[in-house]
């Protein structure tokens, strides 16, 4: 078991950057999670804060991205709106 964020606004801030841009956030409609990990997570911030390696690793919780305040998910995928979001900052920042 590990925990991944110091505090509930860092997990905000992580599932803000990653969850909410994925594919797989969750069903308001059907009022229910796509994605294991997020639910994961989501339980773990009403709980201990603790969550499996497995869940770990699915983040992409590694040696490296250990002690970031956001990093990319490594199950995340990118909806369209946030793709061309995105390549309209990278355009207007060269």
């Amino acid at each position: 078991m590990v925990r991944p964020f110091s505090n509930g606004s860092q997990w905000g801030d992580w599932e803000a950057s990653n969850c909410e841009r994925c594919t797989k956030y969750f069903d308001e409609e059907k009022g229910e999670f796509l994605c294991p990990f997020q639910e994961a997570l989501t339980i773990a911030c009403v709980d201990d804060g603790e969550i499996t390696d497995e869940v770990a690793a699915g983040i992409g919780l590694t040696d490296e991205t250990r002690g970031r305040y956001v990093w990319k998910c490594a199950s995340v995928e990118w909806t369209e709106e946030w793709k061309a979001e995105y390549l309209k900052r990278l355009a207007a920042n060269r």
